[in-house]
């Protein structure tokens, strides 16, 4: 199965994207497919178990809906009303109960703080913030990205020295919750990931916008 060919799926989840998002529309579902693609290599290489489709599924509804304002719909957080929509979609697909709720799952184990409870929820969640660990000119054009689009969500002006403090703090947290990944990126408590990341860090607190 082709990550980025799940059928109906993958036009289904690409019509819940807003292209007015600067970083949270459907070309960082894409990056996300192609980073779990590294990700699952390694998982093979390991003999490591997953479901590629709970998977692929999960990565394309993560953030779906993400332009919408998530409370007044009657939900909590934004991976809840994603798993709501991805629910919707597959049920609609006639795909199975049990499918259904594995693919929400791993869809909230993209919370900030989640704790993972299967692979495909841990390759998931690995995928998701494997941008954390690209090359610095990527990882800074992500985060001005997201810096953009924390204006446009919230029509308020942030300076850039704001945001990358508040950038740093969420990033940290994401990263707190360890990822039991056996590949060598996550083995040791996450050490190479968190290593990579800090890196990162460092060099964005110094940096400045253009």
């Amino acid at each position: 199965m082709n990550l980025k060919n799940s059928d109906g799926i993958y036009c289904s989840a690409r019509n819940l994207y807003s292209d007015k998002l600067h970083y949270h529309n459907f070309s960082h579902i894409n990056d996300v497919l192609d980073y779990a693609e590294v990700i699952l290599k390694q998982c093979n290489t390991q003999n490591i178990s997953y479901d590629k489709k709970i998977i692929t599924h999960a990565i394309l509804f993560h953030d779906a809906g993400y332009i919408e304002d998530h409370k007044n719909k009657g939900f909590k957080d934004k991976e809840s009303y994603s798993a709501f929509l991805a629910e919707t979609i597959l049920l609609d697909a006639d795909e199975s109960e049990k499918h259904i709720a594995a693919v929400s799952q791993a869809i909230l184990a993209t919370r900030m703080d989640a704790l993972c409870q299967s692979n495909n929820d841990m390759v998931v969640r690995a995928a998701d913030l494997y941008g954390l660990i690209a090359p610095y000119n990527q990882f800074k054009n992500k985060t001005i990205a997201l810096y953009k689009e924390r204006e446009f969500m919230s029509g308020k002006k942030i300076t850039w020295e704001e945001y990358k403090g508040e950038a740093c703090d969420i990033i940290k947290q994401f990263i707190a919750s360890p990822i039991q990944l056996d590949i060598e990126l996550f083995q040791h408590n996450n050490d190479k990931f968190h290593s990579k990341v800090s890196e990162n860090i460092d060099k964005l607190i110094e940096d400045k916008i253009d």
